[in-house]
């Protein structure tokens, strides 16, 4: 099995949420780039990926804030299983503050987001009827104490679709859980 990683605004393709998947899944079946920050040419990247490795293996999709609501687009579109880690719904509008120049708090890169980024995810949307339809690929996993991201906001977003919501005590945005949602997956029989 491959996972691709998915990570969120202003992040990049390393950190402490990859090394324990790699941990548990193997160095060579992660897959975790750095994307680029138009969302457009990120979920370019990110299709062609899931394109390819679907093709050849089975593929665990993991998103994390934005990158679990790119992860969500993605289940949809290729109907592959996607494990969603404190993830937006609704970047459109969380995000919003966050228009203009920015550095990538990760690798340093300076870019400007623009509207025209923030609408952009727009196109990403999966409606509320499809997601009732991806109950069987979709889990989301949440720290109570996201500071960013109301946890309990995203958890009746979820669960009336039917979708697995697993919420952990305490934490943050960053998500501290990692051990312990490899450990539910495994006992779950997802991996």
């Amino acid at each position: 099995m491959k996972v691709l990683y998915i990570h969120g605004f202003n992040s990049a393709g390393y950190g402490e949420k990859i090394n324990h998947l790699k941990e548990f899944f193997g160095d060579e079946n992660v897959i975790a780039p750095t994307l680029p920050y138009d969302p457009k040419k990120a979920m370019k990247l990110l299709e062609f990926l899931v394109d390819a490795i679907k093709e050849k293996d089975k593929l665990l999709l993991v998103g994390t804030s934005l990158g679990g609501f790119y992860a969500l687009h993605l289940a949809n579109k290729f109907k592959v299983p996607a494990i969603l880690i404190n993830p937006s719904t609704d970047p459109y509008t969380s995000l919003r503050s966050q228009v203009g120049p920015q550095i990538n708090y990760k690798s340093n890169e300076e870019y400007v987001f623009t509207e025209e980024h923030l609408n952009s995810l727009k196109d990403y949307y999966v409606p509320e009827e499809k997601q009732k339809e991806l109950s069987q690929l979709v889990s989301v996993y949440l720290d109570e104490a996201d500071e960013l991201l109301d946890s309990h906001e995203t958890k009746r977003y979820f669960e009336p679709k039917g979708i697995y919501v697993k919420m952990f005590p305490g934490g943050n945005h960053r998500f501290t859980h990692m051990p312990e949602l490899l450990q539910d997956l495994k006992d779950r029989g997802q991996v």
